[in-house]
């Protein structure tokens, strides 16, 4: 593995763990980049890393201490369910397509955390927005190898959860079933190192508890610009991916 992985392994944990999503979204270019695998293949592995990542920031986060139950249950179901249905149909989704999709995500996801406020629209939960919510996120985890959470955070908030690190919480639960569910959906179609993404899941997970700890300390709005900047970085490498792939 290039060693150079080690240090990469250990910020897409930490990125996961301060902010409940973007592990997918860095971890899919760095296996990219650092692994010589093609895109099919680093969405599998991605998977795979973002599940265990996101369980173990979860656990350490206690989480089990201020979970909602019905948001978590409607989100979860329909997560899982997309998630399946979405890496079926990423097998047979052009890897361009793919790259430019994530790519053009990415830049959205950089343009909200700068522009957007965060602020709860629905006073009474509702099931129907929930479950078509958790479904097209699912669908979205499957198909490009994230876990989601850029999605997650923002509609855990709509939907009723205040507190910006509660809904990091509930994110990184949904993120570890829909990013699990998607990872199962590959197994028997796709070839890929399997020591190697067990490493790099261990690796990014002391990363997670890290992000878990600083979450807690640092001011949320300035993380949440540096994280935009390096998203838009990602969203760049991405779409040059994708030109290059046009080329070929």
């Amino acid at each position: 593995m290039n060693p150079v992985m080690i240090p990469a392994a250990l910020g897409i944990g930490l990125v996961l763990g301060l902010f409940g999503a973007g592990g997918g979204m860095a971890t899919v270019p760095a296996i990219m980049a650092l692994m010589d695998v093609g895109v099919k293949e680093a969405i599998a592995m991605s998977l795979w890393v973002v599940a265990f990542v996101s369980f173990t920031a979860a656990m350490h986060q206690r989480v089990w201490r201020f979970i909602q139950i019905r948001i978590l249950i409607s989100l979860a179901v329909s997560g899982v369910l997309g998630g399946a249905i979405g890496a079926r149909i990423g097998l047979y989704v052009p890897e361009m397509a793919q790259l430019l999709l994530l790519g053009f995500l990415i830049f959205f996801v950089a343009w909200w955390i700068v522009g957007v406020k965060l602020e709860t629209k629905v006073g009474i939960f509702r099931w129907i927005p929930a479950l078509l919510v958790g479904f097209v996120i699912g669908i979205l985890t499957g198909v490009l190898g994230v876990g989601g959470g850029f999605l997650l955070v923002p509609a855990l908030i709509y939907l009723g959860i205040k507190d910006f690190p509660v809904a990091v919480g509930h994110s990184l639960v949904l993120i570890t079933l829909n990013a699990t569910s998607g990872a199962l959906a590959y197994i028997g179609h796709l070839h890929f190192s399997i020591a190697s993404t067990a490493t790099i899941s261990a690796i990014a997970a002391v990363g997670a508890v890290l992000g878990g700890i600083l979450l807690k300390r640092l001011p949320t709005q300035k993380l949440q610009h540096a994280f935009a900047v390096l998203l838009c970085f990602l969203g760049s490498w991405m779409l040059w991916q994708a030109t290059q792939l046009s080329v070929i």
